[in-house]
């Protein structure tokens, strides 16, 4: 299991220590808006390096930049929860893990942009009319397109995770 408190920690420190180096003002609205937009375009580019919806000129298979931008899919779903106040939804029990675990991978095209098409709505759905269900079921959706569709274990995720923020830190905040 991934302890998904840590990792939020993570990305909420960063953001804190960035907007301290960067000496940025950025109001708590347009910080929301952002980082949903963010997400959405991270989201998209994830669909896109995993190639699945291109049947036309590649076959679907999973490509190297899947792994980042899953990576940084999640990086912004805990921290648009941080900014919704809402991060006791990230937190999973076992239930859900085994849930996610037994649930088979997508392989049917349909089947793919239903889940993709899927998270977006309850994202939306959340943004707009502030469902924190709608969030836990697209935060879910991605856990399992992980874990399950793209085959990248707990472990890679949090090691990874980590590498990514050190990463970040390192080009945005100058010590």
């Amino acid at each position: 299991m991934i302890n998904w408190t840590i990792l939020l920690h993570q990305v909420i420190d960063l953001e804190l220590d960035v907007d301290e180096a960067k000496q940025l003002e950025i109001g708590p609205e347009t910080r929301k808006q952002t980082i949903f937009v963010a997400l959405d375009v991270e989201l998209a580019k994830l669909a896109n390096s995993d190639g699945w919806f291109d049947v036309l000129d590649r076959p679907a298979e999973n490509i190297p930049g899947s792994f980042e931008h899953y990576l940084q899919s999640l990086e912004l779903f805990l921290l648009f929860s941080a900014k919704q106040q809402w991060t006791h939804l990230i937190v999973m029990d076992q239930k859900q893990w085994d849930l996610i675990n037994r649930t088979e991978p997508t392989k049917k095209l349909g089947e793919l942009n239903k889940q993709y098409l899927a998270i977006k709505h309850f994202l939306n759905d959340a943004y707009y009319n502030h469902r924190q269900e709608s969030f836990r079921h697209a935060w879910h959706l991605l856990i399992k397109w992980g874990l399950v569709d793209l085959g990248f274990s707990s472990e890679e995720i949090s090691t990874k995770y980590k590498e990514l923020i050190k990463q970040q830190r390192n080009q945005w905040v100058k010590e």
